[in-house]
């Protein structure tokens, strides 16, 4: 039941973000993601008690065992399944009529600590899709993990590391979410985001996934602040300046954690981490077009182009080299993009010959992460 219980809510999870990201494909069923999501929480919740319940019932059997006098030769009979719940029966594939054997699983804090891990995951998830959508209260999201709070720290007092950074998500998506919703102003939730983000500067200043995950949080911070830029501040060239230099020091900061985790010999996925890099530079660029018009990005633009270049092509390579094509693709497409930003088309275009369906996906793709001004979508209409 626990293990079913836990495996329901990953797949509800999985499949509410599939569909809150448009990626699940047009001959679905809408659920709507934001109930799929209600569902995973109550299932994990009620997997996470029945976990708790069976534990107690374990330490409670094993100190009745510690307490009964027993002889030297009695032990030998005592199994250690009296230690755990009772068995789970199924049917061996051996017998044509079907033998019943019996499985023996203990519940363990590991597992637990799995539930609510996943847990978290799944309001991190939640808080995002309210940031999209715009409306909805994210008040009893963070009243869910309050409840769970203790719980969590408690079943993974010898994971802290995957605790940290599973909460550090959570408040940065949360943080998110309460600007997301009008419910603080620009500068409540840059506070907010530097308070979640602090324990992993502090503590995990070398580790790839934090350095990653806050280089994440800085970008969603960009994006939702371009996204509501027309509710952030007044319309001033005062106000526009103010925002721009904001913008431009979160997408600093982002390019500073990429940068150092790309450095560090431990650090996954390094093709993803340098094609993260072009897109801070190409973003940071951005910030000099129609309407930001930022004087520092307008001045650096050739030298953000020329690093953005750099780093596709770097990611290109060393995802060939891993044969993973995805980001092959992506770093060699974006990479023929800016080459034609800078004045070279005919690397894009010989691409567009070859595969014109996946070069026009990665332009899609580029435009919709806010890479590319009008501008740039005119110089580039070959």
């Amino acid at each position: 039941m626990t293990v079913e219980s836990s495996n329901t809510g990953q797949v509800l999870t999985s499949l509410a973000e599939l569909i809150s990201e448009d990626r699940y494909g047009p001959d679905v069923s809408r659920s709507d993601p934001l109930d799929l999501f209600q569902e995973a929480l109550d299932s994990f919740e009620r997997c996470a008690t029945l976990q708790r319940q069976q534990i107690t019932e374990q330490a409670t059997r094993a100190n009745a065992l510690a307490q009964e006098p027993m002889d030297l030769d009695d032990q030998a009979l005592h199994s250690t399944a009296d230690l755990v719940p009772d068995p789970v029966p199924f049917m061996s594939e051996e017998s044509d009529e079907g033998k019943w054997v019996s499985i023996v699983e203990p519940v363990t804090e590991h597992a637990l600590a799995d539930t609510h891990l996943a847990q978290i995951g799944a309001l991190t998830s939640l808080c995002s899709l309210l940031s999209v959508r715009g409306n909805g209260d994210p008040r009893w999201i963070d009243e869910c993990y309050s409840r769970m709070q203790y719980d969590l720290i408690v079943s993974t007092r010898d994971r802290f590391q995957e605790y940290r950074l599973a909460t550090v998500r959570y408040k940065c998506a949360l943080a998110d979410a309460g600007f997301s919703l009008a419910k603080f102003d620009i500068f409540q939730y840059e506070r907010h985001l530097t308070e979640a983000q602090a324990p992993l500067k502090e503590q995990y200043s070398d580790d790839p996934q934090a350095l990653c995950d806050m280089a994440d949080a800085e970008l969603t911070f960009n994006a939702s602040i371009a996204r509501l830029s027309h509710r952030v501040m007044d319309s001033t060239s005062d106000d526009q300046g103010k925002l721009n230099v904001i913008r431009w020091k979160h997408l600093t900061k982002a390019l500073d954690h990429l940068t150092i985790a790309g450095k560090l010999p431990t650090t996954k996925n390094l093709p993803r981490v340098h094609l993260r890099r072009g897109d801070c530079e190409m973003l940071r660029r951005r910030l000099g077009a129609a309407p930001w018009n930022y004087d520092l990005a307008i001045r650096s633009a050739s030298t953000l182009l020329k690093n953005a270049e750099i780093y596709y092509r770097g990611a290109a390579r060393l995802a060939k080299a891993e044969t993973a094509r995805d980001e092959e693709e992506e770093a060699s497409g974006k990479e023929a993009i800016v080459a034609a930003l800078a004045g070279d088309l005919r690397r894009l275009q010989e691409r567009v010959d070859a595969e014109v369906k996946t070069v026009r996906e990665i332009m899609d793709d580029t435009v919709d992460d806010g890479l590319l001004s009008e501008a740039d979508i005119q110089k580039l209409s070959i």
